[in-house]
């Protein structure tokens, strides 16, 4: 057997193959339990493998640009695989799925991934074997004749009912998904569906700036059930029994799975540039949830709210009503200003909290947040995030609970989260823009770049960074390709181009020109933005460089040092031979240009006279051509 994967937790390991001689099949299990679904068999006679079984194709959809429907252009930071193999993390932390019998009742099973490669629909053994796939890893029959999906199982230890899973667990997965973020393009979360709700909702909030998909079944952080994909912060289980277990009240599904998955590309968000995963650990555990009911006690509400308990979800009538009584209102009250943030969401599977009556203009008057159309699954983790994080006072704290983080909320009308930019009077018109039109999206699309350009040639960080707390995408380009960085660089905004590469964005991009930041940059001899760049990982393209031995011998014979100086820092080969075979050197000899001779002569002697890296020209170059 393989050593186990260390984890701070519940221990995952990687299920390895046996021998077959050596390997004994794991005990078969019993129907399903009430309020359960799935089960595992030695035999091919599985309930739940339709569903299962496509979680992976439906995140290889969701990561690949040629989807069957709605095609735009590919999002920002979803994984690509670079050839026909998608590569896949199934984290199998329990529920039925895997369950057997113990007893008389089900119990947690391990050895999944050993079931798992004896059924043909999710191991092709002989392509597995034809590859050389190490013995850990399984691979799908082809999705497509193109394609292939090669996964890894990996098994909690202990296994969990569902039922007994916490905070601590859900943080524990989401650490596990960052220890492997860059070695696999998906993540699927196999997981008991009691709780199922829950954890996808914690989830979405624990990982932040997540670019991949994360799939729970048993599915941006998603869950797949019954051949529908819904948005992890948005479903609620609503039945025990049947396989459509799960709805999402206040949102369609992103993705439905026929014969082709078909991805509602409008309701998939954005991902915000590059920046790098962050999993956040610190959420607060004393939350809780209360729900009203006609007549309820204030005492009882009183014993509720008492320490420890630092965040309350309560579930009220209606659109977010309540009982007036006042002893009942007085307790609300008190307990806000000695600062338990308290969220109202209503308790009816469709529809959002407002004021429209006085009953719950009385709960918004006792200093309680209103929850929008938030599950209460998704109002309790987001909760605990927001307690979580450190130095937000009160009133950052709830003015964060009623802003839409991770889609787990719709805003009401006009509140979509443009405001002004940061006193900008540039911002404001086209805040007020995209807040009248009744297009606002496609507005958006079309403004916003054009705007981050300008605020990037500009070096206006001011509403670079308010675009990027409005949810804006920096790495979108305007009607001519070019992307804020390109703005930044050709503007020498050394500033603005710190601010984006720190955002994450992706450091050569190519305008219609097939020009890159780093270009542009060295045509305006920004010596700070190409070390910057160079920094990053920026490099000059092929393309690029096709006609940059011809700009170098025209550069050498105007004695351009400068010019020469910022083709060399940006890492070209200051040899290369113009269209007449001759190289700089040769010309500035012929021009007489004493001065670029010295500087072309001391880099000789360098492989390829090229710079080692991100070293500034203005000493590096003057110390060379000194004598």
């Amino acid at each position: 057997m393989s050593q186990p994967l260390q984890h701070p937790g519940p221990l995952l390991r990687s299920d390895v193959r046996q021998p077959r001689a050596a390997q004994a099949p794991p005990p078969a299990p019993t129907g399903p339990a009430p309020g359960r679904t799935g089960r595992l068999r030695g035999a091919p006679s599985f309930p739940r493998l339709h569903a299962t079984s496509t979680a992976p194709r439906l995140v290889d959809a969701l990561s690949s640009p040629g989807c069957p429907r709605r095609p735009p252009p590919p999002q920002v930071g979803m994984a690509r695989a670079l050839g026909p193999e998608r590569r896949l993390l199934a984290v199998y932390t329990g529920g039925t799925i895997g369950m057997r019998s113990e007893q008389g009742v089900l119990v947690p099973g391990s050895g999944l991934a050993a079931v798992l490669r004896t059924l043909p629909m999710f191991h092709d053994e002989e392509h597995a074997r034809a590859c050389g796939l190490p013995e850990n890893t399984l691979v799908l029959p082809p999705a497509s004749p193109d394609q292939r999906v090669i996964y890894r199982v990996l098994e909690c230890q202990p296994l969990f009912d569902s039922s007994d899973m916490t905070i601590t667990e859900w943080v524990q997965i989401a650490q596990t998904i960052e220890r492997h973020y860059g070695q696999y393009d998906g993540f699927v979360v196999i997981h008991g569906t009691d709780t199922m709700a829950f954890a996808a909702s914690v989830l979405s909030f624990v990982l932040e700036n997540l670019q991949k998909p994360v799939i729970l079944t048993g599915a941006q952080v998603c869950l797949f059930f019954q051949n529908q994909l819904f948005r992890g912060n948005r479903v609620t289980k609503v039945d025990s029994r049947r396989f459509a277990a799960f709805c999402s009240p206040n949102l369609p599904p992103l993705a439905v799975v026929g014969t082709d998955v078909t991805i509602n590309r409008e309701l998939v968000r954005k991902a915000r540039g590059k920046a790098p995963l962050v999993v956040h650990s610190c959420m607060e555990r004393d939350v809780g949830l209360l729900r009203l009911y006609p007549g309820i006690p204030a005492a009882l509400v009183r014993a509720f709210l008492q320490p420890p308990l630092k965040g309350l979800v309560m579930e009220t009538f209606g659109s977010g009503n309540g009982p007036t009584k006042p002893d009942l209102l007085r307790e609300l009250q008190a307990a806000a200003e000695r600062g338990l943030v308290i969220v109202n969401c209503t308790h009816c599977l469709q529809g959002a909290v407002t004021s429209d009556y006085a009953a719950g203009m009385a709960m918004a008057g006792a200093g309680i947040v209103s929850g929008s159309d938030m599950t209460s699954e998704a109002a309790l983790a987001k909760l605990s995030y927001v307690l979580g994080q450190p130095g937000l006072s009160l009133d950052g704290r709830k003015e964060l609970l009623a802003r839409d983080l991770r889609g787990e909320m719709t805003l009401p009308a006009g509140a979509e989260g443009w405001p002004s930019l940061s006193h900008s009077t540039l911002g404001r018109g086209v805040a007020q823009l995209l807040t009248l039109s009744q297009e606002a999206d496609a507005v958006r699309d079309a403004v916003v770049p054009s705007l981050a350009c300008a605020a990037a040639h500009a070096g206006n960080l001011e509403v670079l960074q308010a675009l990027v707390e409005l949810g804006s995408d920096l790495s979108l380009e305007n009607f001519n390709g070019q992307t804020p960085l390109h703005a930044a660089a050709r503007g020498g905004q050394a500033g603005a181009v710190t601010m984006l590469l720190r955002r994450g964005v992706d450091v050569d991009p190519r305008d219609e020109d097939g020009m890159s930041p780093l270009l542009l940059a060295v045509k305006g001899r920004h010596w700070d933005v190409i070390e910057l760049l160079r920094a990053a990982g920026a490099c000059l393209s092929p393309g690029e460089l096709e006609d940059a031995g011809t700009e170098l011998c025209r550069l050498a014979s105007r004695a351009d040092l400068e010019g020469l100086q910022s083709w060399w820092q940006a890492g070209a080969d200051l040899g290369r031979p113009g269209y007449d075979g001759r190289s700089a050197l040769l010309v500035a000899e012929a021009t007489g240009n004493l001065e670029v001779v010295t500087f072309l002569q001391s880099l000789q002697g360098e492989a390829g006279a090229q710079a080692p890296g991100p070293v500034s020209p203005l000493r590096t170059a003057s110390t060379k051509s000194s004598p």
